[in-house]
């Protein structure tokens, strides 16, 4: 989290770090390059239904787990330091 809070408003910037970025970008490569190697070594039992369920997983990893998870945490810290500031938050429409 970043921003500023004064004393009548202010921001706040919730983001996922860097690192963890990173991370997640290995995870979201990992059905990929499943498929690569599933391709390299059994050609003769390929189907191209694999294709689609590897861009199912994709999609599920990235908008269910880390969607939902992102969603949720930030959503738990905005209230903890809401608690600790003591203040109400009023959302932003930009």
């Amino acid at each position: 989290m970043t921003g500023k809070i004064n004393s009548e408003n202010g921001y706040v910037k919730v983001e996922i770090h860097k690192v963890f970025k990173v991370l997640l970008s290995i995870l979201l490569c990992f059905p990929v390059i499943g498929m690569i190697v599933l391709i390299l070594i059994d050609t003769k039992e390929f189907s191209p239904i694999l294709i689609v369920v590897m861009l199912l997983q994709v999609l599920m990893i990235r908008y269910i787990f880390i969607g939902l998870a992102f969603k949720f945490l930030s959503k738990d810290s905005l209230n903890r330091l809401r608690d600790v500031l003591d203040i109400e938050w009023i959302k932003n429409q930009a």
